[in-house]
């Protein structure tokens, strides 16, 4: 069990005048993502607000779905093997990951529980796809960062994936649930409910310490962070963000998470 004490004051970045090219808000982006590699994209006020307001009910769906028996044919038939997109299940949490190019084209299949839902995934899939791809439009032409697989055709295999997340209330509040890492792909956008992720506190040279900081939930703002890839393509210059999360204090309940993780190329 873990207790942090320190609170991670992370830079808010408005979505809409990202938008617009404020050039005040590109060079917020920047500098956050040359430091920390996290930053929360504020959606509250802008064009996708309903969106936004609509994750809860899209969370509500995906629980109708995991609360069914582990043995259940909607959970089989919803099972991929050896891949991430579909159903996963481990022993402290559980997962539904869409793949965008199967769905954009046609080619995926709703389990019965969510498929009453399928007009509001559409809404959100494409909406999220719109928000991360404007954020790194704007950062690349920023620091002059060229991303050839960067291209909005559905058709091009991909790993981009919207996920739902599920973790129901059995572990002990600070257990932490996802040990430290980084993320794959480009860049990675999150929705959750309960202050569950944690970032490494740095010293003054830089050099991360053992010590954590927690990442507070912002109301109106999903939680956006750089990935190894853009890292990695930026020379350095982008902050591939290290992090893990852990169960949240107080009483022990289910919580739920959604993502949106932009990998525009084939794992």
């Amino acid at each position: 069990m873990t207790v942090i004490e320190r609170i991670a004051s992370l830079t808010v970045v408005d979505f809409e005048a990202l938008a617009k090219n404020d050039s005040k808000e590109i060079q917020k982006l920047v500098q956050a993502c040359q430091s920390v590699g996290m930053f929360y994209l504020k959606l509250g006020d802008s064009r996708l607000k309903s969106v936004y307001e609509d994750i809860p009910s899209l969370i509500q769906a995906g629980n109708a779905f995991f609360k069914l028996p582990p043995d259940s044919e909607e959970k089989k038939q919803s099972i991929r093997e050896g891949m991430e997109r579909g159903y996963h299940a481990a022993k402290t949490f559980q997962y539904y990951e869409i793949a965008r190019n199967e769905y954009e084209q046609g080619q995926w299949t709703m389990p019965a529980s969510l498929a009453p839902h399928e007009e509001r995934i559409s809404r959100t899939l494409r909406s999220l796809h719109h928000a991360i791809q404007t954020i790194l439009v704007k950062l690349c032409a920023a620091v002059q960062v060229d991303i050839p697989e960067l291209n909005d055709d559905a058709a091009i295999p991909s790993d981009t994936a919207l996920k739902l997340v599920y973790k129901p209330p059995i572990q002990e509040p600070g257990a932490i649930v996802q040990p430290c890492h980084t993320d794959f792909g480009l860049m990675t956008l999150m929705w959750y409910d309960a202050v569950s992720a944690q970032i490494p506190i740095y010293d003054t040279e830089g050099n991360r310490t053992e010590d954590w900081q927690a990442v507070p939930v912002v109301e109106g703002a999903v939680l956006v962070n750089i990935a190894d890839e853009l890292e990695a393509k930026s020379g350095g210059r982008l902050r591939s963000t290290v992090h893990r999360a852990v169960t949240p204090p107080g009483p022990k309940q289910v919580r739920n998470g959604l993502v949106y993780l932009l990998r525009p190329y084939m794992n």
